[in-house]
Formats: C-alpha cells, structure tokens, sequence
C-alpha cells in the first residue's frame, strides 16, 4: 500500500484536524474531484483543461474557505 496522499487521506486528516468539514464545502470539493472520473473517456490532449478546470475551482473553494475565516 502506498503512503502517497489521496483526496480521501487528505478530507480524513482535514476532518481529524478542524472537527469536521463543512458539508457545502466538501460537497464542493467533491464536485470539483468528480470531474476527473471523465478523463478515461476523453483523450489525453483533453485532460490538460480537465486538471485546469479542477485546479481553478478547488482554488475557488479554499479561497471562499479562507474569506469565511
């Protein structure tokens, strides 16, 4: 098994750490990850917009994180 993190290992120590994820929040978060359960299906020239288009809206997510604080 590999000590390599995973959103999942990730969310757990989040979880572990701050008493609990917001529920939008991880919804959110969840959501953006989804997107990449398409990248099997599309070519690989595609998936560079994939990861972008993650990239941008967890950004989105921890920066609305960071305003709530």
């Amino acid at each position: 098994m590999s000590d390599a993190p995973t959103p999942a290992n990730l969310a757990g120590r989040l979880s572990a750490d701050t008493g609990g994820v917001d529920a939008d929040i991880e919804a959110e978060v969840e959501t953006a990850l989804g997107q990449l359960e398409s990248l099997p299906e599309l070519a690989v020239t595609d998936h560079v917009a994939v990861f972008e288009g993650v990239q941008q809206r967890l950004s989105e997510v921890l920066s609305n994180v960071d305003d709530a604080n």
